[in-house]
Order: structure tokens, then C-alpha cells, then sequence
């Protein structure tokens, strides 16, 4: 780390930053402390761990996974083996309380969380393709994928490490349904007892728009003049592109017809196909119909030339 302190010495200056030396302990916090050389903000020599070298200056708030919980440090209880361990977080409502979207994407989070959408599940599960998804409609590919996001221990909201987020993810596909039995796809709430791991709905929530806001960037390569859309049809695909990616959305869903009529400006045909989507429920279709057909009552479709 840049700016990094060397070992201090063994009566540093006074300061609000100065905490108790830490004995050796295992690879994690502090890990390989010599309390012999300094008491800066753990700020001793080791080979891993979160402070290890650390400038004193830095915020432990900022430090995230193994650091805080919901921006907040880790509180440390040093037991008779000198071993730090991780202590409940408080239940910041900032992170924990609901999560508000953008005025302009209100209502395609209305949708998509809703229990006809996507849904809206703090914990992972398997979706009607056995894929582990979590929030809304999140799909994690592996345990890798897993991992990228923050997942807390349901009962002491602890931040889960990288460990406990794979047993969580390898519960999870354990759980699936038995194909020598077929079985159908289980409902998502089969799998809220799988694992103990949960996310916030800020994490939750921010998560879904940076998959929105993806999939908008993908669909004008897909959909020519996607850009200029009404919002309610940009809307309204942009949630069939978060069931069927954005290719599909162009490409498979309806049989492409949908990309036609989307790129002929007809709103009114586009809305009349949604009932052709497949794997969504007729609640979910039908308010895609709606987008279109309010897009359709306030950008009707321009009157073809008459023939000379």
C-alpha cells in the first residue's frame, strides 16, 4: 500500500487513532502482530490481513468484507487465546430499511420485484432453470459470482466470508429438485432455509439497477433506435430483456417479432404479442401489454403515405 507506515515504536505518540497492541493470531485481522512494535491501527508486519501495514490516517469504516459491517468496524473481543473474533453489527436502517429506486425506474422496479416479475428474495435460491439466483432475479453463475456480492449471517448479522458464501451457494444447488423423481423447479421459498446467509435490500436494490442499467446499454445494439423508444416500450423490453437477455429480447422472444414491431414503431402490435412470451406468468405479460399500450396511446403509430 502506498503511504504505508513501517513498524512504530514501542511508545508511539498519543492520538485517537492509538488502540492496544495484538498478539499473533491466525491469517485475518492483524494477523501476526507484534505487540512489540506497535499499537498504530495494527499497522504490523504480516504476509495477509486487512490492517496489516496500515496508514493510520485511513478511515476503518471504508474498509469493506472482512472490515465492517453495513460501513461500520468490526467490533474485536480478545480472548484468552488472543484471538479476535467478529461481533454482531448494529442494524443500520440506512442499509437494512427499504430501498427506493429512481423516480424513473419506479415503475420497472415495481415490476420486477414484484411476486408475478421476478420477485424479491434476500437469500439465494434456484430459479425455474436451477439456476442459484438471488435478489431480484440475480443470477450467480458460480461461487465466484456469489462471492462478488455481500452476504450477512441472517441471525447476528455478521458479515459472511468467502467460505461461508460457497457452503451457502453449494447448499443452495444441493437442494434442487431430484431429476430421477421429476421433480418440477421448487418454489423459491423452498430454499430460505438452505443457508443462514441474507443480503440487504440496499445491496439488493442496487444490484438490480446496475443489471437494468446494463441490460439498457446492451439493448440498442440490439433494438435500432432503442434510444428514442417511449419510456413505457423501453420499459416494458427492458424487462423482457431481463428474462431473456438482451439478445434474446431481440432475437427469441415472440420469434423476433417484437424487435419488428418495436423497430416499426408499432406499440400497439408489440403490446398484442407479449401474450406469445413464454416462462413468465399471464399477470407479468399483461403488464408488459400495458407499457406498450401506453406507449401506443401517446406515440401512436404514423399513418402509412397514401399511394399516389
Amino acid at each position: 500500500m502506498a503511504n504505508s507506515c513501517k513498524p512504530g515504536p514501542l511508545n508511539p505518540p498519543p492520538g485517537p487513532w492509538r488502540i492496544p497492541a495484538r498478539t499473533p493470531g491466525p491469517l485475518g485481522w492483524m494477523d501476526q502482530g507484534d505487540p512489540m512494535l506497535t499499537t498504530l491501527l495494527g499497522d504490523t508486519p504480516g504476509s495477509l490481513g486487512v490492517r496489516d501495514w496500515a496508514d493510520p490516517t485511513l478511515n476503518t469504516g471504508a474498509i469493506s468484507g472482512l472490515a465492517c459491517v453495513d460501513g461500520q468496524p468490526l467490533a474485536l473481543a480478545v480472548g484468552s487465546t488472543g484471538e479476535a473474533a467478529r461481533q454482531p453489527a448494529v442494524k443500520d436502517p440506512k442499509v437494512w430499511g427499504p430501498w427506493k429506486p429512481p423516480a424513473d425506474y419506479a415503475m420497472l422496479y415495481a415490476m420486477l420485484s414484484a411476486n408475478d416479475g421476478e420477485g424479491y428474495y434476500d437469500y439465494m435460491y434456484l430459479d425455474t432453470q436451477n439456476l442459484v439466483t438471488v435478489g431480484i432475479g440475480t443470477c450467480l453463475r458460480s461461487a465466484d459470482a456469489a462471492r462478488q456480492l455481500r452476504f450477512y449471517q441472517r441471525e447476528t448479522l455478521l458479515a459472511a466470508t468467502g467460505e461461508e458464501i460457497g457452503k451457502a451457494y453449494d447448499a443452495v444447488m444441493a437442494a434442487k429438485p431430484d431429476k430421477a423423481k421429476k421433480e418440477k423447479p421448487f418454489p423459491a421459498t423452498h430454499y430460505e432455509t438452505a443457508s443462514t446467509l441474507i443480503m440487504t435490500p440496499t445491496d439488493i436494490g442496487e444490484r438490480w439497477l446496475t443489471d437494468v442499467k446494463e441490460f439498457q446499454r446492451q439493448l440498442p445494439t440490439y433494438f435500432k433506435g432503442f434510444a428514442t423508444y417511449p419510456s413505457e416500450a423501453r420499459q416494458a423490453i427492458t424487462d423482457i430483456a431481463y428474462q431473456y437477455g438482451a439478445s434474446g429480447a431481440a432475437n427469441t422472444a415472440a420469434g423476433g417479432e417484437i424487435k419488428t414491431a418495436a423497430e416499426d414503431a408499432d406499440w400497439a402490435t408489440a403490446g398484442t404479442l407479449c401474450a406469445k412470451l413464454t416462462y413468465a406468468s399471464a399477470s407479468r405479460n399483461a403488464n408488459r401489454k400495458k407499457l406498450f399500450d401506453a406507449a401506443a396511446a401517446a406515440h401512436p403509430k404514423p399513418a402509412a403515405s397514401a399511394k399516389k
